[in-house]
């Protein structure tokens, strides 16, 4: 049985999806196996994946696109490995990848779930996420800091909380998951850069942003819930604001209402205690401050 289940769903990435199939099979760490699920492609995915010969790799599939979700689930039930990495099939993970990710498991067994820093350009200046756990639970309130194929969590972990992404957040269900998992769970970000995330037309982020943003706004709605908090369109867009830097000091009304949406969230966090309260201040002291982690 290997240590390791690398999950990894394909759909319509033939241009991309034998080097992420090599990136996983050149591992400096082997003990391993790819489960590489075809969602019912059309473009000759299914055939490229077909002439990987390495016994590792553990393929299926789907006569017909099933969706992302279905196939992410059926890869966790399918892993033996006592961890599971993710990795998705347009980009590349760095050869020491699974290496550095296992050693780290092993040496804090603690964490039951950890990401790593990835870059967007090769060579390019790594894309560090929030580290500790505290932090990672408190950023996740404003947006997806766990950069999914970089995640590596413990099959343990997803038989005891029985976990499986939800169909009800399409293009979130990453997202989803973590906010669900982090009251639950320790988690951890490495500031290693560990993958080479790549950018394109064709990625989930670009061709389905709309429907990407609405999921998001369900998550955090479903947060702000946990504080008692229903929040308003106009109250939606503040966090926005906040999410995305846009507080204006130099204008007093959209700073004296950042503000108070601030001390708002600030004051029910204080009465239902779902964040750490440092750091939430932190958090909305840094939007404001125009000062990204």
């Amino acid at each position: 049985m290997p240590r390791v289940s690398v999950i990894m769903p394909v759909y319509n990435n033939a241009k991309f999806v034998q080097g992420a199939i090599h990136s996983i099979l050149v591992q400096t760490y082997t003990d391993f196996e790819l489960i590489v699920i075809d969602d019912g492609s059309t473009d000759g995915s299914a055939y490229l994946i077909s002439q990987i010969a390495d016994p590792r790799v553990k393929k299926v599939y789907h006569p017909e696109n099933r969706g992302l979700v279905s196939s992410l689930n059926e890869g966790l039930s399918m892993a033996t490995g006592e961890y599971i990495a993710r990795m998705d099939s347009d980009d590349l993970s760095t050869p020491d990848r699974l290496g550095i990710q296992v050693t780290f498991m092993d040496q804090n067994p603690s964490i039951e779930l950890s990401g790593a820093a990835f870059t967007t350009s090769i060579g390019g200046r790594p894309k560090v996420n929030p580290i500790h756990h505290d932090e990672i639970r408190t950023w996740l309130l404003f947006h997806c800091c766990i950069c999914h194929p970089t995640v590596i969590m413990r099959n343990s972990m997803v038989q005891r909380l029985g976990v499986r992404f939800d169909n009800n957040y399409p293009h979130a269900e990453d997202y989803e998951l973590w906010n669900r998992l982090a009251p639950q769970i320790q988690t951890a970000n490495l500031p290693i850069n560990l993958l080479y995330y790549r950018l394109h037309s064709g990625q989930v982020s670009n061709r389905f942003k709309a429907i990407q943003n609405d999921s998001a706004r369900k998550v955090r709605q479903r947060q702000f819930s946990q504080l008692g908090l229903q929040l308003s369109d106009q109250e939606n867009q503040m966090m926005l604001d906040f999410m995305e830097f846009k507080i204006n000091a130099g204008d007093y009304n959209n700073y004296a209402r950042a503000l108070g949406f601030a001390n708002w969230v600030l004051e029910q966090n204080r009465k239902y205690q779902v964040y750490n309260q440092e750091m939430l201040n932190l958090a909305f002291s840094r939007c404001i401050s125009n000062l990204p982690y």
